[in-house]
């Protein structure tokens, strides 16, 4: 009776038990020694029905660990493809970002312009949890790419930039007093790993109003 209960609300949160789900975005926050990974699933349980954001998450020892773990608590398979957006907190992007731009890069479901950005102030889980609309984390990435509020820095970029000399910068953003998602500065990685914010502010420092 415990599995079927546990199994019910899965059904449920995927419209249909047989189908992938599509993930939409990811979010990536440290937890313990390992991390925490979030997919925000794209819920629609029929055609006639809006597609609407769900999130699910599940921990591991490494980035991979995390998904293949979150792949075992849904009935169908992840569909990467859809990921448009990979979100970073302060604490996982302290981490080498370079192994794992590397892995995104070779697998072949993921999108080489998969937008990647760093939360400043909170969990990235929280920031991607607060987007209330499919695909606006990656609208609001595009538009600041284009007006050069924020760098444009794709997937393929920052890899390179990375496998160059170890240095990249990536956008920045953070709920602001509103609890909206904001543009929230730069991002500047030394030797892989996040080390300052171009506007001066410290990591682990008070996020942008």
């Amino acid at each position: 009776m415990k599995k079927l209960l546990l199994l019910l609300p899965l059904a449920l949160l995927c419209g249909c038990a047989r189908e992938p789900s599509p993930v939409s975005a990811l979010a990536l926050d440290r937890a313990g020694n390992g991390c925490r990974l979030t997919a925000e699933l794209v819920r629609q349980d029929t055609p006639e029905d809006a597609a609407v954001p769900s999130c699910l998450a599940a921990q591991g020892d490494s980035f991979t660990d995390a998904l293949h773990a979150l792949e075992g608590l849904l009935p169908g398979e992840l569909y990467l493809s859809h990921a448009q957006v990979l979100l970073l907190s302060e604490q996982a992007a302290e981490d080498d970002l370079t192994p794992l731009a590397e892995y995104l890069c070779r697998d072949n479901d993921i999108r080489l312009n998969l937008r990647c950005a760093v939360v400043r102030g909170g969990a990235a889980s929280d920031l991607l949890e607060n987007d209330e609309e499919i695909y606006a984390l990656s609208d609001l990435l595009d538009r600041a790419a284009e007006t050069g509020t924020l760098p444009d820095m794709p997937l393929y970029r920052v890899t390179e930039a990375l496998e160059t000399d170890g240095t990249a910068i990536l956008p920045s953003l953070s709920l602001d007093r509103f609890g909206q998602t904001a543009p929230s500065g730069t991002a500047v990685f030394t030797e892989g790993k996040l080390s300052c914010f171009l506007d001066g502010g410290m990591i682990g420092g008070e996020r942008f109003a």
